[in-house]
């Protein structure tokens, strides 16, 4: 965008005296950047006005061989002028008031008479700018001569490198510049040319798409805004070569290929291993994608010891109830909140740390991994032996159960855990102190476990049964399902009047209707479709 302030051209040409020259003195300068031909009506009404009233303001010009001058400020009234030559209406040696500049300076004339006169045409500022730092000058020097910032001149020097072919495009307005910032992420003018072709061809109309032309550069890399990969390995990770900055983002925007990226976060885990590992005193440890799982190949190379209750020493208790205190004190989250939700994160991890005994630590591992955007880190991992496979027929039986899981489709795994949900809440909706039994250690999980003090009294229930009846191949039809609805309108009908309104009316319900009512409830929160991500079967909250 252009400066409002006086630009140091403009402080030139108020400085410079008008001088008058003949008409038939005066060319378009090739050092105009003006390449789109003026309307022949455009010309013919400024014509008119000069005949009319005579020329208003002066032209630009610089100094050719010949006694000759170059217009580079004024093609549009040079063309007018020359119209009313040609009709007679004035002599070709009429005498037109001029400004005479350097030609060094002509480009930068131009530029900002095109510039200011009338919306210039993309590829005639990209041009001139070109030209402009061909001269030598910097970004910086054409943004303060011009008014422009220094970033705008960048971008457009960037678009100026593109294939000539595009720019062609650009000059007949077939393309756009988004469409020459999206091919601008890509150096090599020969893959330019190819992916614009591509695009064209697979555009409607023969007119290419923007997304198109970026997915073609990008096929084999990934963003980097918001990228929770990238951000924990770092840019400086990688070479020049390997990541691709897109100039035209506010927002930090560009690409990095795909596998250098997963090769420099598995590098970086195995890193964090080898610290925790020193640190911590394991005997191995080891950095990988995925964390150690039940699958097959894992299984059977591997074995996770089961998490020891952390103990806090006196000391450690007394602080954790201090930071409890003064957290629970806060109304609403801030910096000091944040604070102390961190020292005792700490304090529970290192707890869970120190839980581990020396023993354990001289004959285990830890497992650097990278799981659901957050490095995960298993302790007490060990290596299985050969006779493992004696002990351990049970737990192979268990692992190549959940390996069949593994081989069923996403579709049909949806299908059969709805399935299964609306078969459990049907039976246990039966069961009125199964389901009281599930309440409370639902309740107990919150009250009791890690984590409760900052949400207090939050309790909420879920019903999924139209995405349930929806996924299970039973539908509404399904006699689970037809079971769970003939009890919730019988329920319906014992509800007091106003009770949405009024949570006193409950208190008139008999306990054997306020026990049917919280059975079906909770009954219709169980859930336990299981979903697949990254390749990994869920386990289903029914297995609990």
């Amino acid at each position: 965008p252009a400066k409002t302030q006086e630009t140091a051209l403009s402080a030139l040409l108020a400085q410079t005296e008008e001088v008058s020259v003949p008409l038939d003195s005066l060319i378009k300068s090739p050092l105009n950047v003006r390449t789109v031909p003026y309307s022949a009506e455009s010309v013919s009404e400024l014509a008119d006005s000069i005949k009319g009233v005579g020329l208003l303001q002066n032209l630009v010009v610089h100094a050719l061989p010949g006694d000759r001058y170059g217009v580079a400020a004024g093609g549009r009234r040079l063309a007018a002028l020359n119209m009313l030559a040609e009709r007679d209406i004035i002599q070709a040696d009429w005498p037109v008031r001029v400004k005479i500049i350097p030609q060094e300076l002509a480009t930068a004339a131009s530029m900002t008479e095109n510039g200011h006169r009338r919306d210039m045409h993309p590829a005639e500022q990209i041009a001139g700018f070109r030209a402009m730092a061909q001269e030598g000058k910097t970004p910086a020097q054409i943004g303060d001569l011009l008014g422009y910032s220094p970033r705008h001149v960048q971008r457009m020097l960037k678009l100026a490198d593109l294939a000539p072919v595009i720019l062609d495009a650009l000059a007949e307005d077939r393309i756009t510049t988004e469409h020459c910032q999206a091919l601008a992420l890509e150096n090599d003018t020969a893959r330019q040319v190819q992916v614009f072709e591509a695009a064209c061809q697979s555009g409607w109309g023969g007119k290419p798409d923007v997304r198109v032309i970026r997915n073609l550069i990008t096929e084999s890399e990934v963003a980097v805004k918001d990228n929770t990969k990238f951000r924990f390995v770092g840019a400086d990770a990688f070479s020049p070569d390997e990541l691709r900055t897109d100039l035209f983002s506010d927002d930090g925007d560009g690409y990095v290929d795909r596998v250098a990226l997963d090769a420099a976060l598995l590098e970086k885990l195995q890193v964090v291993a080898e610290s925790l590992r020193e640190a911590e005193g394991w005997e191995w440890c080891a950095g990988r994608m995925e964390p150690v799982g039940e699958c097959r190949e894992d299984a059977g190379t591997y074995r996770c010891l089961p998490e020891p209750e952390a103990v806090l020493t006196e000391a450690e208790e007394e602080r954790l109830n201090e930071l409890m205190t003064r957290y629970d004190a806060l109304e609403n989250q801030c910096e000091e909140s944040d604070l102390l939700e961190a020292e005792m994160k700490l304090m529970r991890c290192m707890a869970k740390v120190r839980a581990w005994t020396p023993e354990i630590r001289a004959g285990s591992g830890v497992v650097v991994s990278w799981r659901y955007g957050n490095v995960c880190v298993q302790r007490g991992v060990q290596l299985r032996s050969e006779d493992d496979a004696t002990d351990d027929a049970d737990r192979t039986e268990q692992v190549q159960e959940k390996a069949s899981v593994e081989e069923i489709s996403l579709p049909l795994l949806t299908k059969m855990s709805s399935e299964r949900t609306l078969a459990v809440q049907a039976a246990l909706m039966q069961q009125p102190d199964k389901s009281l039994t599930l309440l409370a250690w639902t309740l107990c999980l919150n009250v009791f476990g890690s984590g409760a003090y900052s949400k207090p009294a939050q309790i909420s229930l879920e019903c999924k049964h139209y995405s349930l009846t929806s996924d299970a191949p039973s539908g509404k039809e399904g006699a689970a399902f037809m079971a769970l609805m003939a009890e919730k309108a019988r329920l319906a009908a014992l509800l007091p009047e106003g009770w949405s309104r009024d949570m006193t009316t409950f208190l008139s319900l008999s306990q054997e209707v306020l026990l049917s009512l919280l059975s079906f409830c909770t009954a219709c929160s169980i859930h336990g479709v299981q979903t697949r991500e990254c390749g990994h079967t869920s386990r289903s909250p029914l297995d609990t």
